[in-house]
């Protein structure tokens, strides 16, 4: 009878949790788009300078191989566009249409080529392989210079490289728990970002709703470049950024897969850029700066 009453007590302090990770099938294709609103004040020798960006994308993920653990896919780029308005007069790059400017054509260059991943069911990145493939051949009959095309080279890795990427997919996709939830309980996790700056940003996630048809979960999340970070190179120059900054996400997952069919992301940073002193600038450079971000996420 106590064994009994032990077994009873145990399924219903369980009651009402589920795993709530992703639920991929082996030979499917997801797809991701994401649209992002960004604005960037700065202030460079008392100058004060804004910024508007907007970065447009799309990706597709084939899951080759479902494993305990996660999937194996092949993913690539569907699009790219940016767009840039710096006060004098706006300025876009984009896989789409006939442009033929050089970055326009370097985009195009970089759109369906296939590189490889695992990523776990709850969302993160444990490998990745073959990404420098999506670089392959993009300055092909354009007739720069060597050091051109290794300037644009280095620019692209720090946005689209292996680490960038990671972050910036992370970011999207790993929200889930490790463990078992019902409807209310929170979780936490730390990813690292490396898109030009590293940070660290530090997620608190809620599984706040489920209908029939939608799972929704909210996040809180803190982001921080730390209080003494090193120094990298960034267009010739030693560079560090400090900053610290919040951001809010909400994220409406498909029930089934519970691959993400809505989201919502805003960030507010704040801090400053320092470029430590060289030939060109015996003084160097800080440059206070904040910036605001708009992220949507869709199929």
């Amino acid at each position: 009878m106590n064994l009994i009453l032990t077994l009873l007590l145990a399924v219903n302090l369980a009651g009402g949790k589920e795993e709530l990770q992703l639920n991929l099938k082996q030979g499917e294709t997801y797809s991701q788009h994401y649209t992002s609103f960004i604005t960037l004040e700065q202030e460079i020798n008392g100058m004060q300078q804004l910024i508007d960006m907007d970065v447009t994308g799309g990706m597709d993920f084939k899951v080759v191989e479902v494993t305990a653990d996660g999937y194996v896919m092949t993913a690539h780029y569907t699009s790219l566009v940016m767009g840039m308005n710096m006060g004098q007069g706006e300025m876009t790059f984009s896989s789409e249409g006939d442009k033929e400017d050089i970055f326009s054509k370097v985009m195009k260059g970089m759109v369906g080529k296939d590189f490889d991943l695992t990523m776990l069911k709850n969302g993160t990145i444990s490998d990745i392989k073959n990404i420098d493939n999506i670089f392959n051949g993009v300055f092909e009959g354009m007739g720069l210079p060597e050091m051109q095309q290794q300037q644009i080279l280095s620019q692209l890795k720090q946005s689209y490289g292996e680490e960038s990427f990671r972050g910036n997919i992370e970011m999207i996709t790993a929200v889930f728990p490790n463990t078992p939830v019902k409807v209310g309980d929170s979780w936490t996790n730390i990813i690292a970002l490396k898109s030009g700056m590293n940070a660290d940003m530090e997620n608190e996630f809620t599984f706040s709703e489920k209908s029939d048809n939608l799972v929704t979960i909210t996040g809180e999340s803190t982001i921080s470049t730390g209080e003494n970070p090193e120094f990298t190179m960034a267009n010739g120059n030693e560079t560090r950024y400090l900053l610290n900054g919040t951001m809010q996400s909400t994220y409406k997952l498909d029930t089934e897969t519970n691959w993400i069919v809505e989201g919502k992301v805003t960030q507010n940073i704040k801090g400053k850029v320092e470029i430590k002193a060289n030939q060109n600038m015996p003084n160097g450079l800080t440059m206070p700066m904040t910036m605001k971000t708009l992220m949507t996420i869709g199929q």
